[in-house]
């Protein structure tokens, strides 16, 4: 059964939102390995990782859909910025367990 364009549009935003938060709780980690708050750092890490699986899993199931779907429903630019949003928040996460780790090092 294929999703209606609300369904689609209230899933996108779902995946922008979650990735958003995702790449903000990541970037706020840093800020706190900066301060050498590494406990602080850890529980934004942890946030981010928890909004990050929220955001994954709405996006896989929009490929679902897609797979299932004959009119190619989601090639829309709603979901382009959806999907930008999740990788961005993935690289905020790379780029922030990289640079805590780097802090730690330094506060030795």
């Amino acid at each position: 059964m294929a999703i209606s364009q609300e369904q689609l549009e209230q899933a996108c935003f779902q995946l922008i939102s979650f990735s958003g938060a995702a790449k903000s709780d990541y970037l706020e980690a840093i800020e706190h390995a900066k301060a050498g708050a590494f406990d602080e750092s850890q529980a934004a890490i942890d946030r981010g990782n928890e909004e990050y699986l929220q955001a994954h899993n709405a996006h896989f199931d929009l490929i679902q859909e897609e797979v299932s779907s004959e009119n190619g429903l989601l090639t829309r630019l709603t979901l382009v910025h959806a999907e930008d949003q999740l990788a961005m928040a993935e690289t905020a996460r790379l780029f922030a367990e990289q640079l805590i780790e780097l802090y730690r090092r330094l506060a030795k």
